[in-house]
C-alpha cells in the first residue's frame, strides 16, 4: 500500500515538474476543439466569411469537395464565392448540424479529429429539409494559444436528390 502511495506521489511530482507547454488540460482542449468544429458551421451559417477564415492556421489548408483548396484566411474568401454562386440553388436560411465527433490528441499542441454534418435548408413549406451530408477529416494545431485547423478535408457523403 505504501509503495503505491509513493508511486503516485512521484508521478505527481514529475507532472508538476513538466514545463507548462508539456502539460495539457485535456478537458479544456476538448472543449476548445469542439468549439472550433462547431464554429466551422456557425460562421458559414451566419455568412461570417472573415470569421471562417480565422478558423484556419496561418498555413492551414481547407480542402473542400471537388478539389478546391485554400490556405489560411483565404478559405473565407473561397467560401464567400461558393455561397454567392449558390450553384445548387439552396434556399435561405440554411444550417449545419454536426455529429459523430472523435478527437485524438497526437501531442500537447496537435490533434486529429473526424466528424460529420448534415446541411439543412427550408423546403417549399418552410420545413427543414436535409440537402447534403459530409464527413470531415481534420489535423488540428494550437497556434498562438488557440486551436485551429492545420488541414480540414471535406468529403461529400450524400447529396439528397431534389424533388
Amino acid at each position: 500500500m505504501i509503495a503505491l502511495w509513493r508511486i503516485a506521489a512521484i508521478a505527481l511530482l514529475i507532472g508538476a515538474a513538466l514545463p507548462a507547454r508539456a502539460q495539457r488540460d485535456e478537458t479544456a482542449d476538448r472543449a476548445a476543439i469542439h468549439a472550433l468544429l462547431v464554429a466551422y458551421g456557425s460562421t458559414l451559417d451566419a455568412r461570417d466569411f472573415a470569421g471562417f477564415g480565422r478558423l484556419f492556421g496561418k498555413d492551414g489548408i481547407y480542402a473542400a469537395g471537388g478539389g478546391a483548396q485554400a490556405r489560411g484566411p483565404a478559405a473565407g474568401e473561397m467560401m464567400r464565392k461558393v455561397f454567392a454562386g449558390n450553384a445548387m440553388g439552396f434556399r435561405e436560411p440554411n444550417y449545419h448540424l454536426f455529429f459523430n465527433e472523435v478527437v485524438t490528441f497526437t501531442g500537447p499542441d496537435s490533434a486529429k479529429a473526424t466528424s460529420m454534418s448534415l446541411y439543412v435548408v427550408p423546403d417549399e413549406q418552410n420545413r427543414p429539409a436535409p440537402m447534403l451530408m459530409a464527413a470531415y477529416d481534420d489535423d488540428l494545431v494550437r497556434e498562438d494559444g488557440r486551436w485551429v485547423f492545420a488541414r480540414r478535408s471535406v468529403t461529400s457523403l450524400m447529396p439528397t436528390p431534389r424533388s
